[in-house]
This record gives C-alpha cells, sequence and structure tokens, in this order.
C-alpha cells in the first residue's frame, strides 16, 4: 500500500487519481504567462511492469515544459512549487508552479511562475515523504488549470522481485531476519489480529538467521530503520540491514550489515507499527511499514478518509473513557457527518469556523482500563489555526499524545477504533 501526501492546492475543477505505478519517467508541464502566471496542465510518463503509460490533466494553455527522470536508476523523491490566488481565473487558488527532485540529488527549475529572484511565486510547498520514499503516482484537482495536486508514495530500496503488502492487523509479537554478506534475504513477521496470531514470510530464507521478541500488546514496535544499496554482483538495490525499536525503548540486533542509504521508518507521533509491504524474490529489494492509530487494538476499524475540513466537532465521556465522537465534515460544500463509538456519559461539542480557521493539532490521552481489559482513549482536545483550544473531553488518564501535521496542515480525516467507546485514533493531516 502506497502511502498518500497532499493534496495542496483548492476543492474546484475536476478530481483526478492516477493510482500507483512503478516510477516516473517524464513530467511534461504547460506554463500560462503572464498574467496568469500558473500551471495550466500537466502530464506524467509512467512505468508499470516494464510499459509505459502516460496521464494528463488540466488544458494546455501556455508554454511546455519537461522534466526527464532515468527511471528506475533515478526517481522522484521531492514536489514542490507554489500556489496562490490568481484573479484573473475568476479569483481562484491555483498551482503557479512546480520543482522536482530525485534521489541522486537532481533538481528540476523552477517551473511556472517565478519572483523577480528566480523563486517560485506564491505560498512555497513541498510534498515529500519523511524517509526518501519514491514518488508512484499523482492525484488532485484540475480543469482550466492545476487546481490541486498530492501524491503517492512507495517503500525504500529497490524495484525488483514480487510485490507484498501484508495489510494492517493490531500489531506485531515476532520479528525473525535472514540476511547473508550481501542484503537482508528473508524476513517472518507473527503478527496479532484479533486475538489470533498470523505469520508472514517475505523473501528466501538464506544466511544467519535472527530474531526480535516484543511483549506485545504492552510493548508495541514504533520505529523500522535499516539501510538499502545497490549490489554490483547481482546488478540491484536491495535492503542491506533492518533495526526495530519498540514504544518502551527496546531496539533489537542489527539483522545484516548496515551498507549504503540508511533510513528509519517511523509514525509521525509514535504509532505503533500494524503491517509491512515492500518487494521480495530471493532477497528483499524494498520494504514500507504501515504505522497505526494511538491507543488499544480492540473494537472495530474505522476511517473516514480526507474531506475539505472540519466544522465541528461532538464528544462523549464517562468516568471511564471517551465513548463517543461525532464530526461535521465539509466535502465541495456539503457536509458530511460521520459517528463512532456509543454515546455514554456527559456529550460537549466544539464548532469551528471553518474555512477561515481549521483543526491542526488532535491531542488527548490513552490508558489501560483494567475494569474492561483493554486501552481506550481516556481524553481528547482539538486545536485551531486561530490558536483556539476546545474543552476537554473526558479526563486526562495514562499517556499523553498529540497528532498534528506538518507545517500546521490542517486536519482532514480521522481514523482509529471503536465499539462501545474511542478504543485508538488517528487523523490525516494536509500536507504544506
Amino acid at each position: 500500500m502506497a502511502k498518500r501526501v497532499g493534496p495542496v492546492g483548492n476543492y474546484l475543477g475536476n478530481a483526478f487519481d492516477d493510482g500507483v505505478f512503478d516510477g516516473v519517467k517524464k513530467i511534461i508541464v504547460s506554463v500560462q504567462g503572464s498574467p496568469y502566471n500558473c500551471i495550466t496542465m500537466i502530464k506524467i510518463e509512467y512505468e508499470k511492469d516494464g510499459k509505459l503509460e502516460s496521464r494528463q490533466h488540466g488544458t494546455v494553455l501556455g508554454e511546455l515544459k519537461e522534466f526527464v527522470v532515468d527511471h528506475p536508476n533515478e526517481y522522484i523523491t521531492s514536489v514542490g512549487g507554489s500556489y496562490d490566488i490568481v484573479q484573473t481565473y475568476y479569483h481562484t487558488l491555483l498551482i503557479k508552479s512546480l520543482i522536482f527532485k530525485t534521489n541522486t540529488g537532481r533538481a528540476s527549475p523552477v517551473l511556472g511562475g517565478t519572483t523577480e529572484s528566480g523563486q517560485p511565486a506564491g505560498t512555497e510547498f513541498t510534498l515529500e515523504g519523511q524517509y526518501g520514499e519514491k514518488f508512484l503516482g499523482f492525484f488532485g484537482r484540475s480543469g482550466q488549470a492545476l487546481d490541486a495536486i498530492g501524491a503517492y508514495l512507495g517503500p525504500l530500496g529497490g524495484n525488483k522481485g514480487n510485490k507484498f503488502d501484508d495489510g494492517i492487523l493490531d500489531g506485531v509479537k515476532k520479528v525473525t531476519v535472514a540476511a547473508d554478506q550481501y542484503s537482508v534475504t528473508y524476513i517472518k513477521i507473527e503478527y496479532e489480529d484479533n486475538g489470533k496470531v498470523e505469520v508472514r514470510e517475505h523473501g528466501t530464507n538464506r544466511g544467519e538467521l535472527k530474531e526480535f521478541s516484543v511483549n506485545y500488546p504492552e510493548d508495541t514496535i514504533v520505529a523500522v530503520g535499516g539501510s538499502y544499496n545497490h549490489i554490483f554482483t547481482y546488478d540491484t538495490t536491495l535492503i542491506t540491514s533492518l533495526y526495530f525499536t519498540t514504544s518502551k525503548g527496546y531496539t533489537s540486533p542489527l539483522f545484516g550489515v548496515a551498507k549504503g542509504n540508511e533510513f528509519e521508518l517511523k509514525g509521525e507521533n509514535g504509532e505503533k507499527l500494524r503491517g509491512f509491504y515492500g518487494r521480495g524474490g530471493t532477497a528483499i529489494d524494498a520494504i514500507g511499514a504501515h504505522f497505526g492509530p494511538l491507543g488499544g487494538n480492540k473494537g472495530n476499524t474505522f476511517d473516514d478518509g480526507v474531506f475539505d475540513g472540519v466544522k465541528k466537532l461532538t464528544v462523549g465521556a464517562d468516568e471511564v473513557s471517551v465513548t463517543y465522537i461525532k464530526i461535521e465534515y465539509q466535502k465541495d460544500g456539503n457536509v458530511i457527518v460521520r459517528e463512532h463509538g456509543t454515546f455514554n456519559g456527559i456529550l460537549k461539542e466544539f464548532s469551528v469556523n471553518y474555512p477561515e480557521d481549521n483543526i491542526v493539532a488532535v491531542g488527548g490521552s490513552y490508558n489501560h482500563i483494567f475494569k474492561y481489559d483493554t486501552t481506550l482513549i481516556t481524553s481528547l482536545y482539538f486545536t485551531t489555526s486561530k490558536g483556539f483550544t476546545s474543552p476537554l473531553f473526558g479526563e486526562k488518564k495514562g499517556k499523553d499524545f498529540e497528532l498534528k501535521g506538518e507545517n500546521g496542515g490542517k486536519l482532514l480525516g480521522l481514523y482509529g477504533r471503536d465499539g462501545t467507546a474511542i478504543d485508538a485514533i488517528g487523523a490525516h493531516f494536509e500536507t504544506l
């Protein structure tokens, strides 16, 4: 499963979603000059299973500029640029410029509107992963011009081997890893899901075998680190080492030998490891990780997805935990309501003056509730971009947390687990 970053821009135009490919080979943009100075079209040439596929969005209304990538040896790791109100397009916020960077350190020129000093004109943004992941596809909105853009990011390492994705499970109990003199060759993960042990294996068991056990659910893996390198013997890039760190501060032995580019995968706010994805065959070619919401592992999974913003939250809490949450989202001018948990206890609400103000942080606490023998969310609060903070819903008990996006990105949706109460919570934030 690929990770989404963005979108940035506005919510007009028609939505597009290219999905996920192996990588990007070329990008062509149409740049309309003065007085517009914005991007009106983007065309992406993707590679998928050795074949080229093109996707085009927007309208060709100006000069065409291109950026070529030497995929698979080179890949895009960052998309930046700027957006601003364009008065001559009905006072609409549009993407004014784009900049692409690759894993080799190479960058495109500024494609689009610039200032006199050559910098991107308008409000600047950057879309990138935390760990240098490669771009696999784009999504956004377009019509006469490019209204918004976001991207899908993929795992670290090489592009050979077979794709795998373990999905999202409750947590990890044990990891067994094999490595030879070249690379990590094999990984076996013992997950727990709904009280049962689920085993997944990837790669080929070759070399020295070591294991790392986790006292789950009291302790959870919160970081996956290691390295990857081009192996000239096989003419491919492979994962050369791996290690794992838990919420209680334990770190596994190093599996393999640290060679090449180092990385560390972890959630933005200490979320636990819920599953692996990547590529494997005779070795482990690439690896990525799913990190999940904070709190317990019982209840039913929910994910509201991504909306334009949040208008109001209503939260119920009793003497034990947060029991219920109702969110009024806005999407394309319409109000959409999502409810989770079971209403019990005191009900309070928090309204947001959207779109002038937005929620930028979700905080609270979670604790093991011995009465129910489970971990639950015990309190919640919300903070906005204008500095307003909601009342505290529930009582602060257990471990405190605060979820927020990078660079003040607004809350776009909640996810987590629920049943008779709110077991776990996570948040989707806009990437700026």
